[in-house]
């Protein structure tokens, strides 16, 4: 008889320990039915699309261009899609795209304009944006001398980012992060 009921209890637990890997393997299917393919960008989700960007983005494009005349530099806008390594709250915003026109090195000089309802909003994006490049998912996304530019110009955040060893022009560049220095204020990427 205590065989039996051994025999009995086991086979209990063996059925409640398959109920649970069952559950638990449709709860892992569900989850992963919802989230992201490995490699593919996080945010925005899948088929969204960020409103344009409006006159406060165009006002800082403005000082962004006087800023880069002040080092020999042009600005153009990139008719290209481009979409840097973003936290949440950047991803979601209206964004303009510009380029500072870096002689021989065409593929390089975007700079980023994201636009927000106000100031603190964008202080709050741009500290945001700040600690995601800071961290290990965001740093991965940058060759490790990647030097980051963030900046806060009224209801806007400001960022472009440059690594010397992609750089066809390192000296231009730089140039073009040391004119956005003149451009809102500052908000430190932590090291």
């Amino acid at each position: 008889m205590t065989q039996d009921r051994r025999a009995t209890a086991n086979r209990r637990a063996l059925a409640i320990a398959i109920v649970v890997v069952g559950v638990l393997v449709i709860a892992a299917a569900f989850v992963a039915g919802k989230a992201a393919a490995p490699g593919t960008p996080t945010f925005p989700p899948f088929g969204a699309t960020t409103p344009p960007a409006g006159a406060a983005a165009a006002s800082t494009r403005a000082d962004i261009a006087t800023a880069l005349s002040a080092v020999g530099l042009q600005v153009e806008d990139v008719a290209t899609p481009f979409r840097p390594a973003e936290a949440p709250r950047v991803a979601a915003a209206p964004r303009l795209v510009i380029r500072a026109v870096i002689p021989g090195d065409p593929d390089h000089g975007r700079i980023v304009i994201y636009e927000f309802l106000s100031t603190p909003d964008a202080t709050t994006a741009a500290q945001e944006q700040a600690t995601y490049l800071a961290s290990g998912v965001g740093r991965v996304q940058f060759t490790p001398d990647t030097q980051f530019t963030l900046r806060v110009d009224g209801q806007t955040v400001v960022f472009y980012s440059w690594a010397a060893a992609n750089a066809s022009a390192p000296t231009r560049a730089a140039a073009v992060a040391t004119a956005l220095q003149t451009v809102g204020f500052e908000v430190a990427v932590p090291s």
